[in-house]
């Protein structure tokens, strides 16, 4: 449930009712908000709003990852110690608050009451243009016939085809720079995508002359990214906002990000737990839940040198090998729409998706 917070005050100040949520709220009630705004917090307000605290995209997925439902009452998980300015703060203050704080956002309060928010984003220079590099160089040959004529990623689902979704996605989230490795029916990819000025990205093509892996191709790339940047499979689809997995990264200080997704596995039996030869519990038909591997990461630059020149190596590995650099690995959770377009029941159930209409209903 929104709430109006008034006028937007000055540079970098946004305001609007989905900028704050009422405290009987719910976690999953601010990440739709968050959707809605493009920015990653939300203020938590009482019912004259007055404000109690922020909570952040992080914090949402945080609940998430550990497994907790969504409908948890935000007031559980805010920030009660928000950054908190007056409408007459200038731009150089409150942004040495917010870096001094490590905070994405501050609360503009006059007379005790929420009147807007200021960014971290608005406020401080734009940076470098992000890079990605996605894997396209499969076969897809669990899809065939259907990709003996063309690549899997060109198969289209909805309005489009699954790789232009992917660059719509990544010039959404200010990515600028694509590399596009490819292998199987190159030319097919080059005539169709072009050099990307259709969807607001540069693309520069790797040809892999031989089969890489699903890392081995970050060896073509003639020089490592100077900042962070997206490795992402070709074959899926998500309603995820990009930019919160690299916002994420920056704030885990990781080398390496993977993103995940919940996977449930039925067993269709009753489930005994054992003392010994001694029966002390009975589940019927449980459920277990597995947190995957989704084939989205962000990477470091400086985890491309952990990756051999024109060898197949594949992104398990590539992970192991910065665990045992003494490097950190986070993982990110994925509560968007996602699907991992692997197999013909995969692909149609995203086709059914987007058939009936679903995707507009998504935040």
């Amino acid at each position: 449930m929104g709430v109006d917070v008034g006028a937007a005050v000055s540079r970098g100040a946004v305001a609007g009712e989905n900028w704050a949520i009422r405290h009987d709220d719910t976690a999953r009630d601010a990440l739709a908000h968050m959707h809605i705004s493009g920015i990653g917090v939300v203020a938590v307000v009482d019912a004259e709003g007055a404000v109690l605290g922020t909570v952040t995209d992080g914090d949402v997925r945080r609940v998430a990852l550990a497994g907790t439902d969504l409908a948890i009452p935000v007031i559980e998980i805010l920030n009660r110690d928000p950054a908190i300015v007056s409408s007459s703060a200038t731009d150089d203050e409150v942004l040495a608050l917010l870096r001094d704080r490590h905070l994405d956002a501050a609360a503009v309060v006059d007379d005790g009451v929420l009147v807007a928010m200021r960014t971290l984003a608005d406020l401080q220079p734009p940076g470098a243009s992000r890079t990605a590099v996605i894997m396209a160089g499969g076969r897809g040959q669990r899809l065939q016939p259907l990709t003996d004529r063309v690549p899997k990623p060109l198969l289209t689902v909805g309005s489009t085809t699954i790789v232009e979704r992917l660059l719509g996605a990544l010039s959404s989230a200010g990515v600028r720079d694509v590399y596009l490795a490819v292998n199987y029916k190159a030319e097919v990819f080059e005539e169709r995508l072009g050099t990307g000025d259709a969807y607001g990205v540069a693309i520069s093509y790797l040809h892999e002359h031989k089969k890489l892996g699903t890392a081995g191709a970050l060896s073509l790339l003639r020089k490592a990214p100077t900042e962070p940047f997206l490795v992402l499979n070709a074959d899926m689809v998500t309603t995820l906002d990009l930019a919160r997995l690299l916002d994420f990264h920056a704030q885990q200080g990781a080398a390496l990000t993977v993103a995940s997704f919940d996977h449930r596995t039925a067993i269709p039996y009753g489930v005994l737990t054992l003392d010994g030869d001694r029966v002390v519990g009975l589940e019927e038909k449980p459920q277990l839940r597995s947190r995957c591997n989704a084939g989205l990461y962000v990477l470091d630059p400086g985890v491309v040198r952990l990756v051999p020149r024109n060898t197949a190596f594949d992104m398990p590995s590539l992970v192991q090998a910065v665990l045992d650099a003494g490097m950190t690995v986070a993982a990110f959770p994925i509560i968007e729409k996602f699907f991992d377009i692997g197999s013909p029941a995969e692909l149609e159930r995203v086709l059914l998706y987007f058939a009936t209409g679903e995707e507009d209903q998504d935040t």
